[in-house]
């Protein structure tokens, strides 16, 4: 969607699934909850636009455009099918669409009090980090990447602006955990996972028929998307096998703001729903007292 290096194999499965259920499903209204809550009381700088990077609906940024008090939005996406299909659809003159390269935004002359990711910087991290066409994500090129679209961002925004970033979340921890599936068909579920999933190695070792150890860093991808199989969303799956949703911890969110002369305020949280599902499947046996958390919401400012 933003990437010169997408795969094609990634964008056609991307376009051909789920945008409904992105954004108003769970997930899409918990970081709709966690934005607003983050932007009260804060006003964007005077006559400055809001930029939404890998824009699938206008209907967030306009939010943000009117806690903020902006008076534009441009919406931004590689992809220039998406680009004419977003603008012939609006109808709000405030909104502009445009064809951009989210690492190439440093460059414009435009007046801006925020830039927007929602939820998208995993897909570039996937997209870059899978340039040469391989199964795997490599870390290295996809964060690199992200890094580059993040401080685009940073230098095209007005002294006071904002970065705003919402996605899924790297824990701290490194440790190994032991985790018990609660039934057959969730054992079934993580073995398909374990078969399919290969754009980032899971490292699963089974102990017994339903009892296996995992990294931290890597249960949270599979608690990510073991849902979308168990409910049969063939469509979700078939797109997120794809991509890997956790590239940073809060840690290195804060320390990589910080080295871009941002001061950043970080929230991180699991929507209620997909918590109580994860404790209807999985038990904890050891290496976490608690499942990790899921999401999180950044407020950056300049």
């Amino acid at each position: 969607m933003i990437a010169k290096a997408e795969p094609q194999e990634h964008m056609r499965r991307k376009r051909d699934a789920y945008w409904s259920d992105l954004v108003g499903g769970v997930t899409g209204r918990y970081k709709t909850e966690q934005v607003i809550r983050q932007l009260a009381g804060r006003r964007l700088p005077a006559d400055s636009a809001v930029v939404d990077v890998g824009a699938g609906t206008s209907d967030l940024a306009k939010m943000v455009a009117e806690i903020g008090g902006a008076s534009r939005i441009i919406c931004v996406d590689y992809d220039e099918t998406i680009v004419r299909n977003g603008a012939s659809a609006e109808s709000d003159p405030r909104v502009e669409w445009r064809a951009a390269d989210a690492r190439e935004l440093g460059g414009w002359s435009d007046r801006v009090g925020a830039v927007t990711f929602f939820d998208i910087l995993h897909e570039l991290y996937s997209f870059v980090g899978r340039a040469g066409g391989e199964a795997a994500v490599d870390h290295q090129l996809g964060r690199a990447a992200v890094e580059e679209a993040l401080s685009a961002a940073a230098s095209l925004l007005a002294p006071g602006g904002v970065l705003i970033i919402t996605d899924d979340v790297l824990p701290e921890e490194e440790t190994a955990v032991r985790v018990a599936c609660r039934r057959p068909d969730i054992v079934a579920v993580v073995r398909r996972i374990e078969r399919e999933y290969r754009s980032r190695t899971l490292e699963i070792r089974w102990l017994d028929e339903q009892v296996f150890e995992i990294p931290a860093r890597t249960f949270i991808t599979l608690l990510t998307h073991y849902n979308k199989p168990k409910a049969g969303n063939e469509a979700r799956w078939a797109v997120e096998q794809m991509e890997v949703h956790e590239y940073m911890a809060v840690s290195e969110y804060d320390a990589f703001l910080r080295r871009i002369n941002l001061t950043p305020s970080i929230a991180v949280g699991t929507p209620a729903e997909a918590l109580a599902e994860w404790q209807e499947d999985f038990q904890l046996l050891a290496g976490l007292e608690a499942f990790p958390f899921k999401r999180v919401s950044v407020v950056a400012s300049k």
